[in-house]
């Protein structure tokens, strides 16, 4: 990513996030609740070329924040894109399943995925909107390798670096791309500090 797009990126995020706590930061006005198509495009464009040559076949994100971003990095690259439901439809046949917390709703949540489109073969790119904890996107991963698909790497807009999501999905041996960095967010002042 260029200098300049990822400036673009962060400004878009200084403008239009606002900071909910130390840990929350809100992107609902341009990234998963109403979605700016602009946003989406670079941000995609931006996975995709990170990936580009890595023949990834499938980009894989749990359902919904996930979604417009997969389907645009997905779009990119030529590859298809799924997203992992959250429930099981009464519909999905041979589903991998699992059970993940939910850090915005609390609780935990069941992720399910067809075998029907996840499966051997595929090469699979695992996005999100963001990267903390990294417990969705290690259960993606597991899902993938339960599949018999291989996985090609990680994806994601908005990194909160001071989460341990880096260290939980070093342990698949793959790249983790992350477009910002976000090292620390002050509630009271709602200052965002980028990593550099």
């Amino acid at each position: 990513m260029t200098a300049k797009e990822m400036k673009s990126l962060k400004e878009w995020i200084l403008k239009e996030g606002a900071v909910l706590g130390p840990e929350f930061l809100r992107v609902d006005g341009f990234l998963n609740h109403r979605i700016d198509p602009a946003f989406v495009e670079e941000a995609g464009r931006e996975l995709a070329t990170a990936f580009a040559g890595q023949g990834v076949t499938c980009v894989l994100t749990a359902e919904a924040a996930g979604n417009v971003i997969a389907y645009e990095a997905a779009r990119r690259l030529r590859a298809h894109a799924i997203y992992a439901k959250k429930g099981r439809a009464a519909t999905m046949a041979h589903p991998l399943t699992r059970v993940v917390p939910s850090p915005t709703k609390g609780g935990e949540v069941e992720l399910a995925v067809s075998r029907d489109y996840l499966t051997s073969g595929e090469r699979v790119l695992v996005v999100d909107d963001f990267l903390y904890r990294g417990l969705t996107s290690q259960a993606l991963a597991e899902m993938v390798h339960e599949a018999g698909a291989e996985l090609v790497g990680f994806g994601f807009v908005i990194e909160k670096c001071f989460g341990e999501g880096r260290q939980v999905l070093s342990r698949f041996g793959v790249p983790i791309v992350s477009l910002v960095g976000v090292e620390r967010m002050d509630p009271q002042t709602g200052e965002i500090v980028f990593r550099e």
